[in-house]
């Protein structure tokens, strides 16, 4: 990243919880990571569907990311769940997911995704649309 990118860390100033809803543990140290150069931006995750929707209902995130593939329930009814309870419909989701196919892409987007970001995928795309979801340069 250079520094006269809006998303760097040095300029970017957004703050609030980020659910991380993986069951790869590699590919959730990877997103805690990046996401640690957010140092106002609280990170927790989720190794499975329902432990992220009882988080997301505990915890209230500003922003879930959310994996299509997970061990217990798909995504597509983790985002589904939390479009249907008031306490989670309004919480952002972006799908950050393997899954290649613009019909489940679409589908999700049609559910109430904000975006899909196909791994693997750029850094700073992530940071970007983390930053765009938190609100950075509107606080």
């Amino acid at each position: 990243m250079s520094a006269d990118q809006p998303w760097n860390a040095e300029t970017a100033t957004v703050a609030g919880t980020v659910l991380y809803i993986e069951d790869s543990a590699i590919n959730t140290i990877l997103v805690e990571r990046i996401l640690s150069s957010r140092p106002d931006v609280v990170f927790d995750s989720a190794p499975d569907g329902r432990t992220g929707l009882d988080s997301a209902a505990r915890l209230h995130p500003d922003l879930v990311l959310l994996d299509l593939t997970l061990p217990d329930i798909s995504g597509e009814q983790v985002l589904t769940r939390l479009r249907a309870e008031p306490a989670t419909r309004a919480i952002p989701v972006i799908v950050v997911s393997g899954e290649t196919d613009d019909a489940v892409h679409q589908r999700v987007l049609a559910q109430g995704a904000l975006c899909c970001l196909t791994k693997p995928y750029d850094i700073e795309d992530l940071l970007r649309l983390v930053d765009h979801s938190l609100g950075a340069g509107r606080r």
